[in-house]
């Protein structure tokens, strides 16, 4: 059995650490990364190695050469421009002519190799991925499988809400050679993203293994802070440098420990390395070859590259120094701030939590360096909502936070493009604004800015009938004191994930752009931004708006807006600004009305009160949304979300129409209908819908509601922790295997006597929304009732 190590990354969210190495020769305990890689091969026979190599591929081959040192024979396979994971393999073909082990160089893991090579060779296996499990599985690649092994399904990086297992794929592989059969030549593509949908797709023998062991995939610096950790505690079956001269304290060889100094394990003292008086090192701190650590410095829970110098009375918590940089006297490095390779850092120097300085730098004495990574600390969801980015005002989204968002986005568009920008007119929602703007033109994106307070449909659809690159859309939600900050790709949908990651990536990883001062970012001024938006409206306007008196609550620009609908709602729309919920159902009450009509800030949600003052349930507003929907627009296919009660294909039959089950993402709902206007998602546009419906329809609208059919359809909220998320979802799906159940934005389970249960993970939130439909009341309850316990259960085990 041969062995193939793919070493080609550059690593970039390790950076400034990468900026001159190798990922897989960044050290580890004072080991690269790959080397451990070679140990664990070697301990099950593999020593016939391949290392496909791209980035800084010199440093790799000088370090290992044929792998003599380490008792294996290497070769090497050069990719000019990077191949993926699968294409690196083809580009090793005449490497292998038997089954063969792939594995990442930046992988640190003890699997029992010998077990997973009997499972694949048992099951006639053409691939069998090695899974590990995951309790927070979003950077990984999760995996569905039945109980034979076998794989079912698939997905890369999820979201919260699409976590179906906590088994996530290694990108440790045992492959035959046939599977070089379904790589093209000399063309990039990946196993996870390639390869592996294909092998599904024609039910070709692809199996996951649970491999018994430690695994972690070494690809940010929370997880390269962990494997010394586990290093340290012996977590991981692997051999250290050095003698083991205190409990839990290795030290090499030529070390100077001076008296008086303390050394507190778990730590790890490298080569010719030098401890002066009265330094402090405390547990989880590294100290690698030659470093020399001065007197009545404090090292804690931190790792000094080799070659360094750090000067008196320094304190390092929680920091990553890279090789050979030079620290003066009373320098502060506080957590998580990471120095690059050969900085000098002059003395009395503060370096606040999460800063990263990349190689080579001098920092100038007494300087305080403070540059906080946004949404760092929120490591646990993704920086993207369901409905943009959202944060406390201010606090979690200040001026400052939103330029350097703005940067990130800006860095990810090609130079000149156009941006709209817009708020809703809110006086923090305006500064937000011009904050952005300004992040976007020092990236050298031009933007259009909306003078007047618009809503996020009309963004949208200035977006659909134009030729600009994007656009941004600001709201608060005065009530929460929460800022929303939507992102919208050239088409005016909600922009899809892979460019929320880059976005994400761009602006934890501080790659933003800086254009030269010739080639800053302009703006162009958009007055009456609505009209366009309004007039369009107005030509789904089917039928005469009268004999209707109605209340729109809403703040004032909003109704500034629907005033351009004036000539065609006539003298029944009764506006007020209060949009207080209680008030407004008290209102209804005594003024006669058919409906209330309350808009948010952002033009987007709503609420519709009847005329008896009761509030519209979600049922009520999806039965709604299909049946003006097919009035106005006869014979069309209606998108609704696979949680949707049965009641719509009723009525949608009833109007000669049909309905689409499908997630409900707000961009897949907005993709799926023809034209730009959408009742769930756009206020005006519903409002103006459900105005024209009780004009001609004599009936009120409570009296409309009761003539839907009736299900029993039910929803409620239970509450789980991120990390439990994984374990959970894949416990229900195992549960349900022998079942009837679809996996599309949740877990779909049909019983026998027709009812369902739909388990939604949401998104921004640790916690889960049940929905439940049966033939009656009792059961639908009883149903949703027992999944709530079972996602307790799971999630406690």
């Amino acid at each position: 059995m041969k062995g193939v190590i793919m070493a080609g990354g550059k690593g970039t969210r390790l950076r400034p650490l990468t900026c001159h190495l190798p990922k897989p020769m960044v050290p580890l305990v004072e080991k690269p990364m790959m080397e451990y890689t070679i140990e664990w091969l070697k301990r099950f026979g593999i020593t016939d190695i391949a290392v496909t190599i791209h980035y800084l591929r010199d440093c790799i081959k000088d370090y290992f050469g044929d792998g003599r040192r380490f008792g294996v024979h290497i070769s090497y396979f050069e990719e000019q421009e990077p191949l993926g994971t699968a294409g690196s393999i083809k580009n090793a073909s005449s490497f292998i002519d038997d089954t063969f082990i792939v594995i990442s160089g930046d992988a640190l893991t003890d699997f029992h190799l010998s077990e997973a090579l009997e499972f694949h060779q048992q099951r006639g296996a053409l691939a069998t991925i090695l899974m590990s499990r995951e309790r927070e599985p979003l950077d990984y690649g999760e995996m569905i499988i039945d109980q034979a092994g076998r794989v079912k399904q698939l997905l890369e990086k999820p979201r919260w809400d699409e976590v179906y297992s906590d088994f996530v794929n290694t990108g440790i592989y045992i492959f035959e050679p046939e599977i070089l059969h379904y790589i093209e030549a000399d063309t990039p593509s990946d196993f996870s993203s390639d390869v592996f949908p294909h092998l599904l797709q024609y039910e070709k023998p692809l199996y996951g293994y649970a491999a018994k062991g430690y695994w972690l995939d070494i690809g940010t610096f929370q997880q390269y802070r962990q494997a010394h950790i586990d290093i340290l505690n012996k977590k991981v079956n692997v051999s250290l440098k050095g003698e083991e001269l205190f409990p839990h304290v290795w030290v090499g060889e030529h070390v100077q420990i001076e008296d008086g100094a303390m050394i507190i394990g778990p730590a790890f003292i490298g080569d010719g390395a030098v401890i002066r008086k009265h330094v402090k090192v405390e547990p989880y701190s590294v100290i690698g070859e030659h470093v020399q650590v001065n007197e009545y410095t404090s090292i804690k829970r931190s790792i000094i590259c080799s070659h360094g110098y750090i000067g008196k009375h320094c304190e390092l918590r929680g920091s990553i120094v890279a090789n050979g940089t030079y620290m003066a006297n009373s320098v502060e490095l506080l957590d998580d701030s990471v120095i690059g390779s050969r900085c000098v850092v002059q003395s009395h120097v503060r370096v606040k939590p999460n800063v990263k300085i990349w190689p080579k730098k001098v920092i100038f004495e007494g300087a305080t360096v403070h540059s906080s990574i946004f949404w760092g600390k929120q490591i646990r969801r993704s920086l993207f909502t369901d409905y943009g980015i959202c944060g406390i005002a201010n606090i979690e989204i200040s001026p400052e936070s939103a330029s350097k968002l703005a940067c990130a986005y800006g860095s990810t568009l090609p130079l000149k493009s156009k941006v709209i920008v817009a708020s809703d007119g809110q006086p923090f929602a305006d500064m937000i604004k011009q904050s952005i703007i300004q992040g976007l033109h020092s990236t050298g994106i031009n933007t259009i800015d909306c003078l007047d307070p618009i809503t996020a449909p009309i963004v949208r659809y200035q977006l659909s009938q134009s030729s600009y690159d994007g656009g941004i859309f600001i709201s608060i939600n005065e009530q929460e004191r929460k800022v929303y900050i939507d992102v919208y790709d050239q088409y005016g949908y909600p922009i899809d994930r892979k460019q929320e990651r880059n976005i994400e990536m761009t602006l934890a990883q501080e790659q933003l752009r800086r254009v030269p001062v010739e080639q800053l970012g302009e703006s162009e001024y958009h007055q009456r931004a609505f009209s366009r938006y309004t007039e369009a409206l107005c030509k789904h306007i089917y039928v005469p708006l009268n004999g209707c008196k109605v209340i729109l609550a809403a703040n004032a620009h909003i109704h500034h807006i629907a005033k351009e609908l004036v000539s065609h709602v006539g003298e029944g729309m009764i506006s007020i600004h209060d949009t207080n919920i209680d008030s407004i159902r008290e209102y209804v009450r005594t003024m006669n009305v058919k409906f209330a009509f309350v808009i948010q800030n952002n033009g987007e949600q709503f609420t519709v009160i009847d005329e008896k003052g009761d509030v519209l349930t979600e049922m009520q507003l999806l039965c709604m949304y299909t049946m003006t929907t097919l009035l106005f627009q006869s014979g069309m296919i209606v998108p609704i979300p696979n949680y949707a009660p049965s009641s719509l294909e009723t009525i949608a039959r009833e109007l000669n129409g049909n309905v689409r089950r499908m997630n409900g993402k707000r961009r897949d709902m907005l993709l799926a209908l023809s034209h730009p206007f959408h009742f769930c998602y756009d206020a005006l546009y519903a409002f103006i819908q459900l105005f024209q419906l009780l004009s001609f329809d004599t009936r009120s609208l409570s009296e409309l509601l009761a003539s839907f059919p009736h299900v029993h359809w039910l929803y409620d909220y239970v509450s789980c922790s991120w990390s439990a998320r994984g374990i959970v979802m894949r416990k229900l799906i195992e549960e349900a295997l022998e079942k009837r159940i679809d996996i599309d934005g949740g877990i779909k389970v049909y019983h026998s006597d027709d009812s369902w249960a739909f388990i939604l993970p949401k998104l921004d939130e640790p916690a889960f929304t049940i929905y439940s439909q049966a033939s009656d009341f009792q059961k639908a309850k009883e149903t949703m009732a027992y999944y709530i316990n079972k996602i307790r259960q799971y999630q406690n085990a």
